[in-house]
Order: structure tokens, then C-alpha cells, then sequence
């Protein structure tokens, strides 16, 4: 039995264990690996990893199609991604991942997405399985406080380390998404990362407050309640709520009660954006709420 189909079979029975579709599995297993190739690249320091391969470097994960990075250090054109491309492609490494350079698509992401940028479709197999994911890759974006090297655990043992997005940056793009998007938003990924975030991890509000400055300036709208700008957003949001939540298999990880879910967001977020929570308090992930020193 060669490596590449006891790591197959691994995946398959990772598949299995943790309730996840076998697709699915073999995908985020494709992108990490992707990953780990290009962090022994010389384009290693040109990426910062954000979005939801991310997670797992803060003890989190939830189900991912794509690898989310801002570009540093160089200018994004269609010629630099591909030649990426063909590097990681050309890693030496024995982790049952064959990338098709050849194939790779690279194009403009549409006005109206979340950010601009370039998309890069990436076709491979791992072992016998046919696949392909995307990165998507921004630039200009402010990141506060600087990228800083984040070690990234893989489903299947191991890890890897890239520059990658502080957490509280992570914070301050959900939210002020939130503020712009308002009712209309059907980001419901956000929600539930913002609500796990508050669960898990302990938050300066000087932090918080400055991350999200910096992004709402950067995207040109005030920083106010999160509470007005989602004002009847539950009502609405229930029924698609319910079904995304379903069709994802997340039930574990966010409440079925999408009024509760925001709730707890607003709690976490809101303070610092109104201003009614002081610089020097701490976000306790105990206790769901912001305290003084």
C-alpha cells in the first residue's frame, strides 16, 4: 500500500470520525497541504493568511472551499500567481497532492464581492480524487497590529507556519462587514466565527477598537452600533439561517436561534464600537463580558 493511499484512507476515516463529508475533507486536506508547500517557498513572507483556514490557528474550524490571503510585498498580476503556482506545484514532498499548473485559471473577483482582488482556481488530486479550490487574494487591505507568524495545525497531524492575520483583526473585518451590510447580509460564517471568537479567546478593547477603526476607515463608513445596523435583521434571517446552518452540518458550533446568536455578537461587539466599554477593559470569555482592570 503506497503512502499516498494510507493517507487517502486516512482522510476517508477522518471523514468518518468527525461527521464530515469524505469531499470536503480531502479539499481542506488539499489546501493545507497547498499551504505547507508554499511556506517553504520563497514566496513564503509574500502571503498573509486570513479567512477560514486561518481559524484552526486560533483553535478553531468550521468548513472552508477556499484559501483567503492578502498580498504583500509585490504587486498582484495574473504572471506572479502563476508562477507561485508552479513552484508550490514543484514542492518535493511526499503528501499525495499533484497540482496541474497548466490548468490553473486566474481571474478578476467580481465588483461587489467582498474585496478586490484575483482568484486562482486551482486544479489537483489527491491520490485518485479529482479536485479543485481557490485562493483568493486581496491587497491594500490595512492589517493592525502587524502580521505576525502563525502556526497552523493540519487534520491529519502536523503543522505548518505562514505570516498570518492577528485575531483581533480577524474581529474587526466581521464586524464592520456587519455594519455595512447591515439586514442584507448573508454572511452567516461571520456570525458564527464572531460568536465563537467571544467564547474562546480574551479580547483588549483598545485592541478591538483600533483594528476596527482602521477598517471602517479604510472602507469609508463610521464606526457605530452593530445592534441599529442589524436592527430586525432576525426575523428575517430565521428560515435561511435555519437551512444554512443544516446544510453545513454546523449545529455543533452556533445556537439555532439566529436572534441569539446575534445577540451574543452584539454583547461582545457592540460596546467597544458605541464607546461604552473604556479603553483599558478586557473582554473575559468566561464570563461573556467586557470588565475592568
Amino acid at each position: 500500500m503506497s503512502h499516498a493511499s494510507q493517507l487517502y484512507a486516512a482522510l476517508h476515516r477522518h471523514a468518518r470520525a468527525s461527521g464530515r463529508a469524505v469531499s470536503e475533507t480531502v479539499i481542506l486536506y488539499a489546501m493545507e497541504a497547498f499551504l505547507s508547500r508554499l511556506s517553504q517557498t520563497i514566496y513564503k513572507d509574500d502571503f498573509v493568511l486570513k479567512g477560514g483556514v486561518l481559524l484552526a490557528a486560533y483553535r478553531l474550524r468550521r468548513p472552508t472551499s477556499d484559501i483567503d490571503m492578502e498580498a504583500v510585498n509585490f504587486h498582484v498580476d495574473a504572471a506572479h500567481l502563476l508562477a507561485v503556482v508552479e513552484v508550490v506545484a514543484a514542492v518535493s514532498v511526499d503528501d499525495a497532492l499533484a497540482i496541474d499548473p497548466a490548468r490553473t485559471d486566474i481571474r478578476l473577483i467580481r465588483e461587489g464581492d467582498d474585496y478586490s482582488g484575483l482568484r486562482v482556481k486551482i486544479f489537483a488530486h489527491v491520490y485518485t480524487s479529482a479536485l479543485s479550490f481557490h485562493l483568493d487574494i486581496s491587497t491594500g487591505d490595512p492589517i493592525w497590529p502587524d502580521p505576525r507568524s502563525v502556526t497552523v495545525p493540519r487534520i491529519l497531524g502536523g503543522e505548518f507556519e505562514m505570516l498570518g492575520y492577528p485575531l483581533v483583526m480577524v474581529v474587526a473585518e466581521k464586524a464592520v462587514t456587519m455594519l455595512t451590510r447591515g439586514t442584507t447580509s448573508t454572511r452567516w460564517r461571520d456570525i458564527v466565527d464572531l460568536r465563537n471568537f467571544s467564547l474562546s479567546h480574551d479580547f483588549s478593547a483598545s485592541e478591538v477598537r483600533g483594528a476596527a477603526q482602521r477598517v471602517a476607515d479604510f472602507r469609508q463608513v463610521p464606526l457605530t452600533s452593530v445592534a441599529v445596523a442589524t436592527a430586525g435583521w432576525p426575523a428575517i434571517a430565521q428560515p435561511k439561517w435555519a437551512a444554512w446552518r443544516r446544510k453545513l452540518a454546523l449545529t455543533e458550533i452556533c445556537l439555532e436561534s439566529f436572534d441569539d446568536q446575534l445577540a451574543d455578537v452584539i454583547e461582545f461587539v457592540d460596546p467597544v464600537f458605541t464607546g461604552a466599554v473604556r479603553a483599558d477593559e478586557v473582554w473575559d470569555s468566561s464570563t461573556q463580558r467586557w470588565r475592568k482592570p
